[in-house]
């Protein structure tokens, strides 16, 4: 990471109310996607491809939405199926990018 767009990237998050915490999280998960599947195949999904795949398995679990789930579980009985995604696809996708340069 270079050092000099840390807080370009780390202000952005903080306009978009989104803890900078999970933009390095999501980019070790990509890393670790990356080192693993290399090792196996010798190739691996480009970050904008494989961020689409990450997205949608983690909104069909839950994980983006504005509404905190009710006792540790996304999904309930009285779950807000119409929560709204914290930020956009796009945001974040540009957001991992300044982290990762």
């Amino acid at each position: 990471m270079n050092e000099a767009t840390q807080p370009d990237w780390r202000q952005q998050c903080q306009l978009l109310g989104l803890d900078p915490l999970e933009v390095k999280k999501v980019s070790s998960r990509y890393d670790m996607y990356k080192d693993y599947t290399e090792k196996q195949t010798g190739e691996f999904l480009a970050l904008e491809r494989w961020y689409k795949w990450y997205r949608i398995e983690k909104l069909s679990e839950g994980h983006a939405s504005r509404t905190p789930p009710a006792d540790g579980c996304s999904v309930g009985p009285d779950s807000d199926g119409d929560a709204e995604p914290v930020i956009s696809e796009t945001a974040f996708l540009t957001l991992l990018k300044l982290f990762r340069n």
